[in-house]
Parts: structure tokens; C-alpha cells; sequence
């Protein structure tokens, strides 16, 4: 006769499910808002496997999508530079190094102080904007590219102005105010004080050029407030402020099944799980948040979730060491002449990792058999960097997936958040789109779970600190970006 299977039955006032940095985000948010007792669920052995810990640490102000028709994606990164400003650099006074800065008079924008400890990179993000006589032009030959790449140019040049340049004021009434998506889309004019051409990246230009055997093109060369982040300790902070308001993490834990309420309105009575150890366990909450990105398909049935999502791949190359110190993106109306090289800088011990991080837009659909072709990353590598500088690296390359939802209007890929919930229900949907969303995401969050549950605001502590126990626990509960990984194991 078998013996009774015993289930460990376990409740607190809010579950998250997802231990990427949309889930960590929201737990950190609200527990420093609340006394809510939360607690974080994640399948895999560390926080921030996934997704989170595999992305290129490009820290998105809006640079990228300044040229694209809508400015939804641009003004939705913009207002997360505002949400960051107000929400995290007063908390984390150390390790949050994006402020306000006055460039002129009583005027402020924006900027990333130096710091060797903080969440981003103060070498800022130079955008490649390429002009009619650049090659991907040239190959076409059609007009209508030409008009197209100006038109693109306008936007990217006007857009930017507005909401770093000299055109917008951020410091309103002692508080961070990003520009409306009107005075964006207003601005005509094309003085953009933010081109900067650096000896550096024009020479890969030329070299660039070359390698298509044509003269030097013109570009526009533009600093941007894009940068890279060191994103396994911004997860690590974010952890560490958890523990120090109470919230409890289980790694390693698999979710079996969702009980759910057949009578009425829908909602879950418990969650059936499975610990890392084998034993059967039964969890309940007042509240349930699934941020669980990738894994999101099995919960879309039990969760009646509206939304269409989609996986895609996109492939990294890492280069170490790294082929030059600057970081750069090449904008254009052709994907395949984009290109993106970020550098990064980790330690491992007493042992300083500083490389490169190679992308491009291209994208696979998860059910795709071959994958990504990294062919055309390394193409374009040897046309900036030449062939003999690029294959002396120790040169790598894996796969990431990210999930986004899908606009119903357009069938086409949207960047920006998407959260969910019904004010009948007792369970919350999020995806962050992107990593730098985090704060938006966690805000928004926040903000809906005030609509579903009956509980009192806090007022945290004015900066975040916490012990050297709590340190510690953190570090061991966050996994490192994948490539320090890769060092590691090679």
C-alpha cells in the first residue's frame, strides 16, 4: 500500500511568478510600498536565467526607435527614463547613477554620472544614421529609399532634440518630467545638438565603406543617452532591497497545475507545485502575478489572456577581449545593414572581463528548425573591424528569446509593456517588452494591484541599504549575464 503523499500547503498576500526582472521588479516595488508578505516563484535553480541574463545590457532611452513611423516605442523608453529618475535614483542612491543634470540656467536633462559601482555605463550609445550616398542606398537605387532614409533622419534627429537636446526642460515643480508624445511629434526643426562625431567610429565608417569598395559616406553621428547596464546587478539590488523588506524567493520550483474557481468570476484558489527537492506543494495567495515571459504559454488556457504573444530568437556574438572601447548602433531602412556593438565589463575574482557584444535586428520565430543565421553579424563585423582584428578574439555566440506581445491593430512587433488584469479576478498578467521598462512596469503594476486588493501604503525608508547577510544571499540567488557564464565554462 502507498503511503499518503503529504503536500506542504503555504499562504501569503501576493504570489509572483517569474523571477526575471519584470517579476523581480514588481516584488521589489511593492514591497517597499506595503507590508504585504509576497513571495517570488522561479523554475530555474537562480534568478534572472532566462531572458534577463542573456540580453545584450543596452539600457534604452529611445534612441533605437526614434526613426520608426509611430513614436509610441520612443516616448514609452522616454517616459521610463522619467519613472527610473522619480522611483529608483532617490531609493538607490549608490546604484541608481541616472539624474538630472543642469546643462544651462535652470535648465536639466537627463545624464549618467560615472560610477564604477552603478547600474549603467556612462559611455553613452552613438547612433550610425547613414544618408543618401551610404551603401545600403547606392545598392538600391531606387528614389524612394532615399526619400525614405531623410525622412527617417528627420524623425530620429527632431524626436531626440525634443527630449535630450535643449528643447525640453525634465526638472518641473522639484520633479523629473519627460516630454509629451505632442511636443515630440511637433518639433520640425533639424538643429540637432546632440550630433557628435567621434575619430573612433568614423573610421570604422570609412572602413565600413570600403569593404563595399565606394568612397567615404556621410553620416549623421549622434550621442545618445543609450548606454550599457550592468543588468545581473541591477537584479542583484533589486533582490537585495527584496529581502530587506521581507519578501521570501523559491527557486527551482515547477508549477503543476492552477486551481481554479469554476463558479463565478475567474480566479485561482491555489497553485500545485513541485519543489526542487520532489515534494508536492500547495500555495495560495490573495493575489497572483505571473511575469513569466517564455513560459507563459501553458497559463493562457487557465488564464483566459486576450492578448497575442509571440517567441522570437535573436542571436549574440560575444568577442573578448573587446574590438574597440565605444558603443555604437548602425541605424538604416535596411535590416540587414543594422548593426549594434555594445561594450561590456564584468569580473570574475580578482579577474576583469571587458568585451564586446555583437547584434543585429534579426529575429527567428521559436518554431523555427534552423534558428538564427549569425552569418550576417559576422559579416558585418569584418567589414567594420576587418577580418584579422575580429577572428584574433576568443569569439561565442548563443541564442536568447525574447517575449513580446502583438498589437491587434498591426501585425507587427511592439516593444512596449503589456499588463493585464480584470477587477474581478484575483491575478495579474505582465510582460516587460523590455528589460529597461522595469521601472514603468513595476509602477503600472503597482498601480493595478491597488485596484485589486485592499491594503495600506508605506512610505519606504528614504535610501536603500541592507546587511552583509542579505549581500551575500542575493548574489547566491542571482545568476551572472550569460556571457561572464561563458567564461567560465570555456
Amino acid at each position: 500500500m502507498n503511503p499518503l503523499q503529504v503536500s506542504e500547503i503555504e499562504y501569503v498576500d501576493v504570489i509572483v511568478v517569474g523571477g526575471g526582472v519584470a517579476g523581480i521588479a514588481i516584488a521589489e516595488f511593492l514591497s517597499r510600498h506595503s507590508n504585504l508578505s509576497i513571495k517570488v516563484l522561479e523554475k530555474a535553480p537562480q534568478i534572472g536565467t532566462l531572458a534577463s541574463g542573456k540580453l545584450e545590457g543596452w539600457y534604452h532611452t529611445g534612441g533605437l526607435y526614434s526613426g520608426q513611423d509611430d513614436a509610441q516605442t520612443f516616448i514609452n523608453c522616454v517616459n521610463g527614463v522619467e519613472d527610473l529618475i522619480n522611483l529608483y535614483t532617490p531609493y538607490f542612491k549608490e546604484q541608481c547613477n541616472v539624474n538630472l543634470v543642469e546643462k544651462n540656467p535652470n535648465f536639466f536633462t537627463p545624464a549618467i554620472s560615472p560610477n564604477s559601482k552603478g547600474w549603467f555605463n556612462d559611455a553613452p550609445v552613438y547612433l550610425i544614421h547613414p544618408q543618401e550616398d551610404a551603401p545600403e542606398i547606392r545598392s538600391s537605387r531606387l528614389k524612394s529609399d532615399a526619400v525614405q532614409i531623410n525622412i527617417q533622419r528627420n524623425r530620429v534627429l527632431g524626436r531626440l532634440e525634443v527630449a535630450y537636446g535643449k528643447q525640453h526642460n525634465w526638472l518641473v515643480d522639484n520633479r523629473c518630467l519627460a516630454p509629451t508624445y505632442g511636443q515630440v511629434e511637433n518639433y520640425e526643426g533639424l538643429d540637432c545638438s546632440l550630433k557628435n562625431p567621434t575619430e573612433t567610429i568614423s573610421k570604422l565608417c570609412h572602413r565600413f565603406d570600403e569593404s563595399y569598395h565606394i568612397e567615404p559616406s556621410n553620416y549623421e553621428f549622434i550621442k545618445t543617452l543609450d548606454c550599457s547596464m550592468h543588468t545581473s546587478r541591477i537584479l542583484q539590488d533589486l533582490v537585495r532591497s527584496c529581502l530587506t523588506n521581507g519578501v521570501t524567493f523559491e527557486t527551482g520550483i515547477k508549477i503543476n497545475k492552477l486551481l481554479i474557481d469554476s463558479y463565478g468570476k475567474l480566479r485561482i484558489k491555489s497553485l500545485l507545485c513541485e519543489t526542487q527537492e520532489g515534494r508536492s506543494k500547495r500555495l495560495k495567495a490573495k493575489l497572483f502575478v505571473f511575469a513569466v515571459g517564455e513560459g507563459f504559454e501553458p497559463f493562457l488556457n487557465d488564464l483566459q489572456v486576450r492578448a497575442k504573444l509571440k517567441r522570437s530568437r535573436s542571436a549574440m556574438v560575444v568577442a573578448y577581449p573587446a574590438l574597440v572601447d565605444t558603443n555604437f548602433v548602425r541605424m538604416s531602412t535596411k535590416n540587414r545593414f543594422h548593426f549594434n556593438h555594445f561594450v561590456q565589463q564584468r569580473e570574475l575574482g580578482e579577474e576583469k572581463y571587458i568585451y564586446s557584444l555583437l547584434a543585429d535586428s534579426s529575429y527567428a520565430n521559436e518554431e523555427s528548425v534552423n534558428g538564427i543565421d549569425i552569418e550576417p553579424i559576422l559579416e558585418s563585423a569584418e567589414r567594420y573591424f576587418g577580418k584579422e582584428k575580429l577572428y584574433s578574439r576568443q569569439l561565442y555566440s548563443y541564442e536568447c528569446v525574447k517575449t513580446e506581445f502583438i498589437s491587434q491593430e498591426e501585425q507587427k512587433r511592439r516593444y512596449s509593456y503589456w499588463i493585464e488584469s480584470n477587477t474581478d479576478s484575483n491575478y495579474l498578467c505582465v510582460l516587460p517588452g523590455k528589460f529597461s521598462f522595469f521601472p514603468t512596469v513595476a509602477y503600472q503594476a503597482y498601480q493595478r494591484i491597488k485596484t485589486l486588493l485592499d491594503f495600506e501604503e508605506t512610505s519606504p525608508q528614504s535610501h536603500f541599504n541592507c546587511s552583509m547577510n542579505i549581500e551575500a544571499k542575493a548574489n547566491q540567488l542571482v545568476a551572472e549575464s550569460y556571457p561572464v557564464q561563458i567564461f567560465r565554462r570555456y
